[in-house]
């Protein structure tokens, strides 16, 4: 910050667009750096692990593998007369037939006994590999580093290890009649040696142990087939004690008829399990009516019943029809005056009087004796359903025990059916091959002393030479490739501080307000205007946050010390002094100010601390003449008691009173990871803003100080990250964009520059 002056005399020149810096606020799913991404952040590494390791690997490549030379040589074996059965070749079964017989001798000439032949042939002439000594430059290495014991060295050994290396191996060629010996060695003369005995001592010993072979062949194959023959005597038996009970072994039709059976009786047995449980449903319900429960329909249907049942009521309704009718009559033959047409309408009203009125008497008698009626409805209902229930339940009982019988029977039926039926398969197995052993009894007989002759086909030599330098180097490069992409890759995801707009984001999950370039990745002639193009941005996206304006009182913090807050908080500030706002800036840091050094203000005044304390804030406000920024600093010889002042009733009051004067208060507040007094200026104020330091602050620490505001429910607008190169800042793509000024006009615009140059974390710093 000792460059601050060569500023002083610019300002901000770029009219505000609300619209053209949008809010960044990356989702969380598309944001995750990739494999490449995060490679691409630590090409270096990868460049100087892949350097390094070809470096010191390629030359110990070529110095340590060593070209492999591969030996072969060859017999001829070839059927020696044509089978008598077939007059096919004594393979009979073809090509196909002949080359399996290739194969089997091929394992022949690899067996144990041909090895401790080759091995005692060969022991005397000092070959190397059985020396006991690694033969490659590579193995001497190791045995010098890690030495084995030594002692004599048995040359079988030494045979069946190759062998079971892979090393030495023996196979028929195919389409060929030549069985074929191949040996691996860096050594071709002692190969072509080992492989010429091979071939020398199979031939000598293949007659005898040809025949010997065929005999006991022949002798284990006649065994097993009177064993097969005892075995399928046995399982006849077997099927028929099986099948006795029933009288055939096809007990699948019998099976199929106990199946439907059974299925018949638990479709019944079902059906009266879901009748029982609606019966004892009923009951339940029953138990807790002591009364039985009529509708008013039902309840006017059986009070008119009971009404209508009595004999009088009966009487007297039919006594009224007759008077009814005979009323009709006499009306048509008297007067309406007559005194006997009266005496008779008084005769009818007297009597439908006495019948209403034993309507009544009845009506009122019903009522009297419902409850009582209803009451042993219920419990004949009860009895009646409880009855239902012991007679479901002996029938369930029964049809149960027959069910049971009958699943007994149809398991017996179904597992003797099975039984049999295994039987008759293992039975069809053993006839199968019992057939076959007595087939190649029979032509073993006629054909064992028919054997193919074994002729020398070519002497060992080398077919081809393996050079694998070449692939093993390029095996290196491209492994010491892997290890360098493999350690970017964890570097990149170890390393938890914050370089880019886009780790802020995918870390916060806040809206980035910004960034400020790092004047180190910029030319300085495009610095000044870089920044102010920076700090424009930040002011835009804050009117955005705030719904067209940005708060009135803001706090300006970040996770610790010398991450550029203190920086931020006076370009902020200075920024927006300059585009016509009154704005007070407070240097919030009590234990620790920073504003007054950096704007080299007098020490004499009064600080914030006496402001918070009761006294009037114009007596302690200092304004900066070039940029019209009203300051209120730190008291630095005031230092004590810093969280009791903040908290007071007063303090809040002063602050409320600033805000009403100014058109923006900016605090600039302590570390929020270091001290609380942060969290006490958010509650002050309307909202907060973090700042981070580009290549320094941690996600973490961002992190925790973002969950400690809101856990105080202080309103967080955003993040920015300062000293971020210019080639990854927010809106790189928009430097320099626009024509410059020019004219008188213009050139008074550039003299009237100013915005604060963030170098690096110099928060906390005198200046």
């Amino acid at each position: 910050m000792n460059n601050l002056e060569k500023y002083l005399d610019q300002v901000i020149d770029r009219s505000p667009a609300p619209l053209d810096v949008p809010l960044e606020e990356v989702p969380q799913e598309e944001a995750k750096p990739g494999f490449l991404q995060s490679v691409a952040k630590r090409w270096p590494i990868v460049f100087l692990v892949t350097l390094v390791g070809s470096c010191l690997g390629l030359p110990l490549v070529w110095l340590l593998v060593e070209p492999e030379y591969t030996v072969q040589g060859a017999v001829r074996v070839a059927p020696s007369v044509e089978s008598i059965l077939t007059g096919e070749s004594s393979g009979g079964g073809g090509r196909d037939s002949y080359g399996n017989f290739l194969n089997t001798q091929a394992k022949i000439l690899t067996s144990g006994p041909i090895l401790q032949r080759i091995a005692d042939d060969l022991k005397d002439r000092n070959l190397t590999i059985f020396s006991g000594k690694p033969q490659t430059l590579l193995g001497q290495l190791k045995a010098k580093l890690r030495p084995a014991p030594t002692g004599p060295v048995d040359p079988a050994v030494v045979l069946k290890s190759a062998v079971s290396g892979q090393r030495i191996t023996a196979g028929h060629i195919a389409r060929t009649e030549l069985m074929a010996v191949t040996m691996k060695s860096i050594n071709a003369s002692e190969a072509k040696q080992v492989v010429d005995a091979f071939l020398q001592h199979y031939r000598a010993m293949y007659g005898t142990d040809s025949l010997e072979k065929e005999n006991e062949n022949l002798r284990v194959l006649e065994a097993q087939r009177d064993e097969l023959r005892a075995k399928m005597e046995r399982r006849r038996a077997q099927i028929r004690g099986m099948a006795e009970e029933y009288g055939t072994v096809a007990l699948e039709g019998r099976e199929d008829m106990e199946l439907r059976r059974q299925s018949m009786l638990l479709t019944e047995l079902t059906r009266l399990e879901a009748q029982r449980i609606a019966l004892e449903a009923n009951v339940d319900l029953l138990e807790e009516t002591e009364t039985a429960s009529l509708t008013p329909d039902q309840l006017v249907a059986a009070r008119k019943e009971y009404v209508n049942s009595d004999p009088m009521i009966a009487e007297l309704s039919a006594s009224i029809v007759q008077m009814e009718h005979d009323l009709l009559v006499a009306k048509q033959s008297l007067n309406p005056g007559n005194p006997v047409l009266i005496q008779r309408q008084q005769l009818r009203e007297t009597f439908k009087q006495t019948l209403d009125q034993k309507r009544q008497e009845l009506e009122k008698e019903f009522d009297d004796g419902l409850e009582e009626r209803l009451k042993v409805a219920a419990e004949q209902r009860l009895a009646n359903a409880e009855a239902q229930i012991q007679g479901v339940a002996k029938h369930e009982e029964r049809l149960r025990e027959v069910f049971n019988e009958q699943d007994v029977q149809t398991r017996q039926v179904g597992q003797t059916n099975l039984g049999i039926q295994d039987v008759q398969l293992d039975l069809i197995q053993d006839q199968e091959l019992y057939d076959i052993i007595s087939r190649r009894i029979k032509v073993m007989e006629m054909e064992r002393q028919q054997r193919p002759r074994i002729t020398p086909a070519y002497r060992a030599d080398v077919i081809s030479t393996d050079d694998r330098r070449v692939k093993v180097a390029a095996a290196v490069v491209f492994g010491a490739m892997a290890c360098g992409l493999g350690l970017a890759f964890l570097r990149d995801k170890m390393d938890k501080t914050l370089q880019t707009p886009e780790d802020v984001a995918r870390h916060l999950g806040l809206p980035i307000l910004g960034t400020t370039t790092s004047s180190r990745t910029i030319k300085p002639a495009q610095f000044a205007e870089q920044i102010a193009g920076d700090y424009q941005t930040i002011r835009t996206n804050l009117r955005l946050l705030a719904n067209g304006g940005m708060p009135r009182k803001l706090a300006v913090c970040s996770p610790g010390t010398r991450e550029g807050k203190t920086t931020f908080a006076v370009n902020l500030a200075t920024s927006l002094a300059k585009s016509g706002k009154k704005v007070l800036l407070i240097d919030g840091d009590l234990r620790k100010p920073d504003v007054r050094y950096m704007l080299k203000l007098s020490n004499g005044t009064p600080g914030v601390q006496d402001v918070l304390s009761g006294e009037d804030p114009s007596s302690a406000i200092i304004s900066v003449p070039e940029s019209g920024l009203h300051v209120l600093p730190a008291n630095v010889r005031h230092l004590a008691d810093v969280y009791e002042l903040l908290v007071s009733s007063m303090a809040h009051d002063q602050i409320e009173r600033m805000g009403r004067e100014y058109d923006h208060v900016i605090i600039d507040t302590p570390p929020a990871l270091a001290f609380p007094d942060a969290l006490v200026w958010a509650k002050l104020t309307d909202a907060v803003v973090l700042v981070g330091f580009a290549g320094q602050t941690t996600a973490p620490e961002l992190k925790e100080a973002k969950e400690r505001f809101a856990r105080i429910r202080a309103r967080v607008l955003g993040a920015i990250l300062s000293n971020v190169p210019a080639e990854q800042g927010l809106y790189r793509y928009g430097y320099g964009y626009g024509a410059r000024a020019t004219g008188p006009a213009g050139r008074a615009a550039k003299r009237k520059r100013l915005l604060l140059p963030a170098q690096g974390p110099e928060e906390d710093s005198h200046v």
